[in-house]
């Protein structure tokens, strides 16, 4: 019974897979479109679009490497705001993940949610190119190109959105294979666009990015990098051609139109080259090796600002090499030429809580915090030293305030469940991993913590109502999923 029970599952999953591909594949040869800039639709609604984002993101939290790493969420999810500022964007509820991947990618899912490789960043020589990146997914949110990529279909009903479902339900299998597969398919295929879609993008992006204060040429710079790399590795090697198939006229338009803006001292702030430095940092095979190409670089360094990043990388690649004493020195002689960037304050509490140094981090983390109140890298570093400090009751305050804005973060979540066991508080425990599971997809374990907590809320009935209300809207979640497959 359970081989014949599977085998239907696998039937299942392949049938729903030839439907997101037929049904992509009808979409997308249609070259009839709304009219351009119309970004209404009867299709599906902003608040539908919404839904499908959260669903969509608790599996992908749940499918893909993501980069756990406060400051260049917090970098990221800044630029992104600030660009939508300049943007069409109505519905501002964005959410921002960050995939620790080296290759070049981003892209938009209906409901807001932007996806930032960390590749991308670093591949980007200036800001600029990040932006012209950014600015063109924020268009593919703020013109509804999922929505009107639906309104196109002769059926019009919020039933061919549920297709988008279907993938995500396959993503949340325990099978590999359909991890694999059903990923593959929502990126290349459900969050894929017509070219009459990209142009557009290119076209308000580029709008957007003018705005924001950045170089026109930014765009036209990123294309040629990219018609360059593929040359080099082959379009397959580049995950975001894939989905933005780069014609030679989007990289002509782009020409054109960053051929009409003159202007000068464009936007390329310190802090992007501080995050690429400290992405690529990462993905260097040793720490050693890090250590030894960044004392090169800081020596051929010409002018201060290249001290200060070079400086920056060091100290961080020192600091991973465990040679701390001699990483504090350098991120020191940074902040003597810049003691207000904070990027730079914040790697002193960093380097301390890496090196064990406990009285030292709480001390730093403190004076950043009080100056700086929820700050978010800095409060997620504090709150580690504070744990380790066994000041078990002030690092739950701090992950707390953090919440107040920033409810559906995972990674909160997960460092609160942490000081909450240390502190035995064990139902907030199980509160606290059940909603870090939650947002991660992992319904099962969710309901399975709450459950826990119920046992031992005992007669506290305010308590048990509120944990019977989670484990109720767990299983609504999860019943949703099924009714898309």
């Amino acid at each position: 019974m359970i081989e014949n029970k599977s085998l239907s599952s696998n039937l299942m999953k392949s049938l729903v897979l030839m439907i997101l591909f037929t049904s992509s594949l009808n979409v997308f040869s249609e070259e009839s479109l709304p009219e351009l800039g119309d970004t209404s639709s009867s299709a599906i609604s902003l608040d539908s679009e919404y839904r499908l984002g959260r669903l969509y993101m608790a599996q992908l939290r749940r499918s893909v490497p993501d980069l756990k790493d406060p400051l260049v969420q917090d970098y990221s999810e800044h630029l992104i705001y600030r660009l939508s500022e300049y943007s069409q964007l109505e519905d501002r509820r964005l959410e921002i993940v960050l995939i620790g991947d080296k290759n070049i990618n981003a892209f938009a899912a209906p409901g807001g949610i932007i996806g930032i490789y960390s590749g991308l960043i670093y591949h980007s020589e200036t800001e600029g190119q990040l932006v012209s990146v950014l600015s063109h997914e924020l268009a593919h949110l703020s013109q509804r190109h999922f929505a009107r990529n639906l309104q196109r279909q002769q059926d019009r009903s919020l039933s061919n959105a549920l297709i988008l479902l279907a993938s995500i339900a396959i993503a949340a299998s325990t099978s590999p294979e359909a991890i694999m597969a059903g990923q593959q398919v929502l990126a290349q295929q459900a969050l894929s666009y017509s070219r009459s879609n990209e142009q557009e993008a290119d076209r308000i992006g580029f709008l957007t990015m003018i705005s924001a204060g950045f170089d026109p040429e930014s765009m036209p710079q990123m294309f040629e990098k990219l018609q360059a790399l593929s040359r080099l590795s082959g379009a397959n090697e580049l995950e975001f051609l894939r989905s933005h198939p780069l014609t030679k006229k989007r990289i002509s338009d782009s020409r054109t139109r960053a051929r009409e803006i003159k202007g000068s001292n464009y936007k390329n702030s310190l802090d992007f080259a501080l995050i690429k430095q400290r992405i690529s940092i990462g993905l260097f095979k040793t720490s050693r090796q890090a250590v030894m190409q960044l004392r090169q670089e800081k020596r051929r360094a010409k002018n201060e600002r290249q001290n200060i990043i070079t400086g920056y990388g060091l100290g961080l690649a020192l600091s991973r090499d465990y040679k701390y004493s001699a990483a504090l020195d350098e991120i020191r002689q940074a902040l003597k030429l810049d003691e207000e960037n904070l990027i730079l304050q914040t790697a002193l509490l960093e380097i301390h809580l890496n090196a064990g140094n406990g009285l030292e981090a709480v001390g730093v983390g403190k004076n950043l915090i009080e100056m700086n109140p929820s700050n978010y890298p800095i409060s997620m570093l504090y709150a580690r030293a504070l744990m380790h400090q066994k000041q078990y009751d002030t690092a739950e305050e701090v992950l707390k305030t953090l919440l107040l804005k920033r409810k559906d973060d995972p990674q909160i979540w997960y460092w609160l469940a942490e000081v909450q066991g240390l502190a035995r508080k064990i139902i907030a425990l199980h509160q606290s991993r059940a909603e870090y599971f939650y947002l991660t997809g992992n319904y099962d374990r969710a309901i399975e913590h709450l459950r826990y907590a119920l046992e031992l809320a005992g007669n506290n009935f305010q308590l048990n109502e509120v944990l019977q209300t989670k484990i109720e809207n767990v299983f609504a979640t999860q019943e949703e999923l099924k009714d898309f497959t």
